[in-house]
């Protein structure tokens, strides 16, 4: 990984497609834990590349997810997909591909 600040900046901007696709399916938690990012770097970058809207949609969906009871099972015994974000037309096409590649591979009926 990258020692100095303008050689993370350099990495994370060759990655991001792949940041925002992390960060709009499995939220920031998850993103910044993957690409080790800090959270005050993950804020400017999400205020750098996301617009206003997409940044309340995030929190919104943030907010809902940790809303969430500790009870929730998370095996699906009926088989029922998990919550999976709505599919958007506005995502760019590598988020629109991989939401598809997922979506197929979790309505895959189980052995």
């Amino acid at each position: 990984m990258a020692t100095n600040n303008f050689e993370k900046h350099r990495h994370y901007e060759k990655h991001k497609e792949e940041i925002l696709a992390d960060l709009r399916s499995t939220g920031r938690p998850a993103t910044r834990k993957k690409w080790n990012i800090p959270s005050g770097t993950m804020g400017q970058l999400e205020e750098r590349w996301l617009t206003p809207q997409e940044r309340q949609d995030l929190t919104s969906r943030s907010r809902a997810g940790s809303s969430r009871s500790a009870a929730t099972p998370t095996n699906n015994v009926d088989n029922s997909l998990p919550s999976f974000p709505e599919f958007s037309n506005e995502w760019p096409e590598s988020v629109q591909i991989k939401w598809i590649e997922v979506y197929e591979q979790l309505s895959r009926p189980t052995a």
